[in-house]
């Protein structure tokens, strides 16, 4: 039933929120990234995530919670790269490789997914 459904997406977004929260704080510090910044799990359709400097916010879909670890650290570092770089230029993508050298790979996982 509809309320069960509400349940069991709740548990499943404390379980990803605590697992970003644990990793964006990770891979902050290795990036040098000063700002602190608040994490948010979202049950959104098109993005797995998003940074708004604006509020300071780093938003991750409830749908990775489907995939490894490895490719949700690297949305992780995609989103905190944006900290150093706003557009995704070639000097985005030298951050993200810096810090997730497999990041092509683990990018192909995800948009060949049936979780995306």
């Amino acid at each position: 039933d509809a309320s069960n459904s509400e349940k069991f997406l709740k548990k499943l977004n404390k379980i990803l929120l605590n697992y970003v929260t644990e990793r964006v704080e990770f891979y902050r510090v290795e990036m040098n990234i000063n700002e602190s910044y608040k994490v948010r799990v979202r049950n959104t359709k098109t993005r797995l995530g998003s940074n708004s400097r604006k509020t300071k916010t780093l938003a991750f879909a409830l749908n990775l919670v489907h995939f490894s670890k490895e490719i949700i650290d690297s949305v992780v570092v995609h989103e905190l790269a944006h900290c150093k770089v706003f557009d995704h230029s070639k000097d985005f993508y030298n951050v993200v490789y810096q810090h997730c050298p497999n990041y092509n790979i683990f990018r192909k996982k995800l948009i060949h997914s049936e979780f995306k």
